[in-house]
């Protein structure tokens, strides 16, 4: 997952958080968005954009524990917020924590393709080719459901599954996936 930093997807959403315009993505009703919580995602997001992910990685966690209690973030807001956070789980060396964060986005929003992308790097990252197909394939289901701006990456030219390019069975697989 580290050298999927050319993947790193900047859409609006995350431009609207780090400069505060909670009108510009959509967070209609930002009087009900905990300030706490957007005051944490812009900091994360200014090392995530800086490519710290390590030190993206503590106020981006805080904000997520925020949402755990009371969910206050428009929905896609909130997907970019534990997209970011598990990508820099992943690319800091801490795939049981990416694991962990995009099994939790999967759980409130299954058919967010993100969620699953992300997830098959990690699988990959980790060396569990059926996974990683299993995500990939799920991502491709879904990928009608991105955020208005973002675009699914290419697994195809993806660092965390270069390792695979030469499995016949994942070759075969993303053949399938991606006609």
């Amino acid at each position: 997952m580290e050298a999927s930093l050319k993947n790193l997807r900047f859409p609006v959403v995350l431009a609207a958080i780090l400069f505060g315009t909670t009108v510009a993505f959509g967070q209609e009703s930002s009087e009900k968005a905990n300030p706490e919580t957007l005051r944490l995602l812009q900091i994360g997001s200014r090392f995530y954009l800086q490519h710290d992910f390590e030190r993206a990685i503590p106020p981006y966690q805080a904000a997520l524990e925020l949402e755990k209690k009371e969910r206050t973030l428009q929905q896609n807001v909130w997907r970019v917020l534990v997209d970011n956070l598990g990508m820099a789980y992943g690319i800091s060396g801490d795939l049981k924590k990416a694991k962990e964060t995009f099994e939790y986005g999967l759980s409130k929003e299954p058919k967010y393709p993100m969620f699953h992308y992300n997830m098959a790097c990690t699988y990959a990252e980790m060396d569990d080719v059926d996974n990683a197909i299993d995500s990939l394939r799920s991502a491709f289901e879904y990928k009608q459901n991105m955020i208005k701006g973002e675009r699914l990456p290419n697994p195809w030219t993806d660092d965390s599954f270069q390792r695979f390019m030469k499995n016949d069975k994942f070759v075969s697989a993303l053949r399938a996936i991606t006609k």
